[in-house]
């Protein structure tokens, strides 16, 4: 009497004449599967360098009221200029965020016009993060502090290529009795946009890439606690 035919489990089965082996497949499959995670990589939205240092002096004065003064731009053709109003309002807004209350901008430019030891500070040409500059700067508004913010460096030139500014800058917290708080600098390059989609226009995804660069700064200065807090 004739056997049924047995049939072979899947695993078994011999490959057809000229097909492909197991093995060949397996690469084929992995490669697929590199191919597809490499076009699905995330690009980070920043790259930075940050170094600041905090004096203790401002863990024991915790100061309050900051007066920010006008963004200074020391770029390579005063690259960002046309952001500089900007930047000082985000500035002033993000320090709310860090629990300090800045002094309106018409309050500290009101106090600095007409003054004879700031005029006499900027007649010499130098930077107002210098120390011989910014102690004539102090103490001229009813502020606790002074922030003071200059741009060093800053490259848009391939923004609607790549979405992205390469920048440096320097920050100050300077007491008013001129005494640095807390300063540093950070570098680097961001998105416009950060992880999300950016702005369509230039002027937006510049001020896009500002409004990071000045959290990524503010995010390393100490929130402001009330003397006794926290102590």
């Amino acid at each position: 009497m004739a056997q049924p035919p047995v049939s072979l489990p899947l695993s078994s089965r011999p490959f057809p004449s000229g097909s492909p082996s197991r093995s060949r497949l397996a690469g084929l499959v992995a490669g697929v599967l590199l191919l597809l995670a490499a076009g699905c990589k995330t690009v980070e939205p920043m790259s930075i360098n940050p170094s600041f240092t905090t004096a203790t002096a401002l863990l024991t004065r915790s100061p309050a009221e900051v007066a920010v003064l006008p963004v200074e731009d020391a770029s390579a053709g005063g690259g960002a200029t046309r952001h500089l109003v900007f930047l000082r309002q985000e500035l002033m807004r993000q320090l709310v965020d860090r629990k300090y209350t800045p002094l309106t901008a018409s309050t500290v430019d009101a106090a600095m016009r007409g003054n004879a030891d700031v005029a006499a500070a900027r007649s010499t040409g130098g930077s107002i993060l210098e120390p011989a500059v910014f102690r004539k700067l102090a103490g001229h508004s009813s502020e606790d502090a002074m922030m003071i913010f200059r741009i060093d460096h800053w490259d848009e030139s391939s923004l609607m290529v790549t979405k992205r500014v390469n920048f440096r800058c320097q920050a100050a917290l300077v007491g008013n009795d001129g005494q640095q708080l807390w300063f540093g600098t950070l570098s680097g390059e961001i998105k416009a946009g950060g992880a999300g989609a950016s702005p369509l226009d230039r002027d937006s995804m510049a001020r896009s890439c500002g409004e990071m660069m000045i959290r990524e700064v503010l995010l390393r200065l100490p929130e402001h606690q009330p003397t006794g807090v926290g102590r």
